[in-house]
């Protein structure tokens, strides 16, 4: 494999490069020091809100991204500035809001709205725009996405509107709602555009659905050893488990040691 010529590293977070316990260790963190001391560009690819990398994983592991891909692919941003971008109107999102039996969150680029039922969500609170609420007056603003818990099929959920897909995830009985055209492949190609990368220079690691285009897409994919069977068969080669730091092992053997 020739992976001299890569220039970014895409990475999920959940279960990827974050470990199950949503930790990470100081090897890790070095590598990505080493990594980016090499002039290699780093990218969090994230289905979290973009509040979850700024607020937290970058200032409680030292590891700032050049790239934040977040809310499901809904939004990229580079240098303070959004390459990319797609909301879900708030008026399709206030219709939706009713059909799950719970709304988790809302994100949009003001606030983060989260229920009162997950008020004690470490991950959630500590956001600077978090607003708890039981979002009985809807929302304002359009949304980066929208999730909760459905008694009914994600199809039911978005049902009569084609602007919207639903997000599955392998691991949680959670339905996100996000606009069509947001995934986390649309974004990194509009990283791609602005920044003059082509896909064979670009190193990708996934684990879930929402990651196969992505690795698909990427001159180098690889699939982490917790990852489902879908990705695992999209992905040229499979590093270790989330829980090994084989993200960091892979990029130290196949980037650094080259």
């Amino acid at each position: 494999m020739n992976t001299k010529r890569i220039k970014l590293i895409v990475t999920d977070l959940d279960n990827t490069l974050l470990r199950r316990d949503k930790t990470i260790s100081g090897y890790t963190v070095d590598v990505f020091r080493r990594v980016r001391e090499r002039g290699i560009m780093a990218a969090f690819a994230t289905a979290r809100d973009f509040r979850f990398v700024t607020e937290h994983i970058s200032p409680r592991f030292g590891i700032v991204p050049d790239i934040v891909i977040a809310d499901n692919g809904a939004l990229a941003r580079y240098n303070g500035g959004d390459l990319y971008k797609r909301l879900m109107p708030a008026e399709i999102a206030n219709i939706l809001i009713p059909r799950f039996d719970l709304v988790r969150c809302v994100s949009t680029e003001n606030a983060y709205f989260l229920s009162g039922e997950y008020a004690n969500d470490h991950w959630s609170i500590g956001k600077k725009a978090t607003v708890i609420t039981d979002f009985l007056n809807g929302i304002e603003d359009d949304a980066l996405y929208l999730d909760g818990n459905a008694g009914k099929s994600s199809a039911a959920i978005t049902a009569g509107f084609h602007e919207v897909r639903a997000v599955k995830y392998s691991d949680i009985n959670l339905t996100t709602v996000v606009h069509r055209e947001a995934t986390k492949l649309n974004a990194l190609m509009a990283v791609e555009h602005a920044l003059n990368i082509t896909a064979d220079e670009i190193a990708a690691f996934g684990d879930d659905y929402s990651d196969i285009d992505l690795l698909s897409h990427s001159g180098h994919s690889v699939a982490v050893a917790n990852a489902i069977d879908e990705v695992k068969a999209v992905a040229d080669y499979i590093c270790g488990d989330c829980d090994e730091d084989g993200v960091a092992k892979w990029l130290e053997e196949n980037v650094l040691l080259r």
